[in-house]
């Protein structure tokens, strides 16, 4: 959040102000659309490869979103209503609109034309993605593809090091016994491990979708409570 805004000052955290807004308290209201009209939301899309009209297009959607929304089964689906607290809302929201700019950007993408193949000369006729494509199963689907990849093509020993440490919680010592290894070329691998994936991650998104300009805390960010993608 903000904390320069006068707005957001009376409110105690930024939960306490994602629910007063959900009430309709004025202030909190203004000071959440403070947060939305604050040209870094605007900057950190068209850093990441929005052009400005499609920032503009995906902070109009968001601000409304953050209050109402589509019909779901139990009323009106808010943005807001999501917000538990685990951390800043302006980052929650900078993460929010990075999906829909991935989900808009891929949905341009799976925009198609065909024609009718007995009828050449006749004009093309496009096909768009579903509705439900443009939900974050774009996004993850994204993920964990490019996860994936990198696990699939670094050094298969150093990954089982990796799983062992940190899906299983066995200590470096211990493995350093089995293996054989010094605990210090353990932790060498893993850091050589980490920044391989890393790579290997961010070149694989960016192969799929050249004009995405992520950077690591990007993908953390998106990951957020799917973090569990890296389980493979």
């Amino acid at each position: 959040m903000n904390n320069s805004s006068p707005s957001a000052r009376s409110f105690t955290d930024d939960l306490d102000l994602a629910e007063s807004a959900l009430e309709g308290r004025p202030a909190a209201v203004a000071a959440v659309k403070d947060i939305l009209d604050h040209p870094t939301l605007h900057s950190s899309l068209i850093k990441r490869g929005a052009s400005p009209s499609e920032a503009d297009e995906i902070i109009g959607d968001l601000s409304g979103d953050c209050f109402g929304g589509q019909k779901a089964s139990g009323g009106l689906h808010r943005l807001l209503g999501k917000y538990n607290g685990s951390g800043p809302l302006a980052a929650f929201l900078r993460r929010a609109a990075l999906h829909r700019l991935i989900s808009k950007k891929r949905r341009t993408k799976d925009t198609v034309s065909v024609t009718e193949s007995n009828t050449p000369d006749s004009p093309g006729i496009v096909l768009s993605a579903p509705e439900d494509h443009l939900s974050d199963d774009a996004v993850v689907d994204l993920l964990q593809e490019a996860v994936k990849h990198a696990f699939a093509t670094v050094d298969q020993e150093k990954l089982v090091l990796f799983r062992l440490i940190h899906s299983y919680q066995i200590p470096q010592k211990k493995l350093s016994k089995l293996w054989g290894w010094h605990e210090s070329k353990i932790s060498r691998s893993m850091s050589a491990l980490m920044a391989d994936l890393k790579e290997k991650i961010l070149t694989h998104i960016h192969k799929q979708d050249p004009w995405l300009r992520l950077e690591w805390q990007d993908f953390i960010a998106l990951c957020g409570e799917s973090i569990d993608i890296f389980d493979y």
